[in-house]
């Protein structure tokens, strides 16, 4: 199926969206010890999803609870496609969007572990063989970790320079086949114009910024990052059927979940995607956003980040933890996406938003290409974790309202 979006251009739409910090859906307990999740396993929270599903008019919702150490409950109903029989099982791949920007900053953290790079390390340092304005020679890691790099944002495609959107989503991925070129040719790009801000003095949410975070890190190693996530993320977790790059289903896989547009004539119907739609996210923008995964791993991955703050993961110290999860920037809601009219605080880590809560921080993520639409929780005080994804992009209300029917948390 080829088809343009209703009042959007040629491979418009959000491209990639947003680790969004909203407005958390946690309430407060009089002590830490007494919260208990409200639903303990996964035939009760399989019930669930089916009612939500059909209040919100999701074709397919997943969910899953972590627990301590265990993944206590986790199901996936619904269809791959809306209104047709086929169902989604336990090993369907649902896009989580942007939270796979939390998956980047753990490789540059082992990078740092390892010594093969730092946080403070400057653009001019680490890509001394790609040209740039002299206002991006003093941009660190840590401001592109940040969104501080004063990087062409591209949030959404109708905002940006037609030319720029062009060469970024047709011109650079038909010349270079390979993601690694590709993510060379987009750095080169970006850094030839001129700054959205002046680099290190304002947050501005950029899903250019992460992909030559990628650069970085696969001139570091010498290896692709796609093989990177792979292994040093992906095997070592049991993530067995996470894949990265294009959509969950296509010709040669069919019976994964479809992404789903909302239908602006009637919100109810959602439109999936055609198995050859023509909407895809280059393969450059893998760091930014690129991983699809079935519930149970999306959870295992939720559950590392949790233990690695009690000081128990497996890919990195309690302390490389911390880094990722601490508060590095405040910032209004509005300056960092331009498109919002939020005017309010928020707060980030490296590849996630923070929340201040009575018992500590929470670490949360939003996720979509437009399509599919991802959720992701961590909140060791209350030591769980929660993630969730949906088949349409519009499926923010419908993991809330599971969210607090499975916690009990306002």
């Amino acid at each position: 199926m080829k088809r343009k979006l209703p009042g959007i251009g040629k491979r418009g739409m959000v491209l990639i969206a947003l680790i969004v910090v909203m407005r958390a859906p946690f309430g407060t307990t009089s002590t830490s010890e007494k919260w208990q999740p409200e639903i303990r396993s996964s035939e009760s929270l399989t019930d669930l999803l089916t009612g939500i599903s059909e209040l919100y008019d999701q074709p397919a919702v997943a969910a899953a609870l972590v627990y301590g150490d265990s993944i206590m409950a986790e199901a996936t109903i619904g269809n791959i496609v809306y209104g047709e029989e086929k169902t989604v099982n336990e090993k369907s791949r649902f896009h989580i969007g942007s939270t796979t920007k939390s998956m980047t900053a753990v490789l540059v953290a082992m990078l740092v572990s390892e010594g093969r790079l730092s946080y403070d390390m400057t653009l001019q340092q680490v890509l001394q063989d790609i040209p740039m304005r002299d206002e991006y020679r003093k941009a660190t890691i840590h401001d592109l970790l940040c969104n501080k790099a004063g990087i062409i944002a591209f949030q959404i495609t109708t905002f940006e320079d037609p030319d720029i959107v062009e060469k970024l989503t047709t011109e650079i991925p038909k010349a270079y086949p390979d993601p690694t070129d590709q993510r060379r040719e987009v750095t080169k790009l970006a850094l030839s114009l001129e700054p959205i801000a002046e680099p290190g003095t304002k947050v501005i949410y950029s899903n250019i910024g992460w992909p030559i975070i990628g650069y970085i890190i696969e001139l570091a190693t010498e290896q692709s990052y796609e093989k990177l996530l792979q292994e040093r993320i992906f095997k070592p977790l049991g993530m067995n059927t996470a894949r990265i790059g294009g959509w969950p289903a296509s010709p040669s896989d069919p019976d994964q979940p479809r992404g789903h547009y909302i239908n602006p004539e009637n919100k109810a119907e959602p439109t999936p995607q055609g198995l050859d739609d023509e909407y895809v996210l280059s393969p450059w923008m893998n760091p930014s956003g690129g991983v699809h995964c079935s519930i149970h791993d999306y959870a295992i991955y939720a559950r590392e980040h949790l233990a690695g703050l009690q000081g128990k993961g497996k890919l990195l110290s309690q302390s490389e933890y911390e880094t990722i999860h601490t508060i590095h920037v405040r910032t209004n809601i509005r300056d960092m996406y331009p498109h919002m009219k939020d005017d309010r605080e928020a707060m980030f880590g490296y590849g996630w938003g923070i929340a201040e809560k009575e018992y500590g921080n929470l670490s949360l993520g939003a996720g979509s290409g437009g399509t599919f639409f991802a959720q992701i929780y961590v909140y060791p005080a209350l030591n769980f974790a929660f993630v969730g994804f949906t088949n349409c992009g519009n499926g923010a209300p419908a993991l809330r309202d599971i969210y607090q029917k499975v916690t009990g948390l306002e």
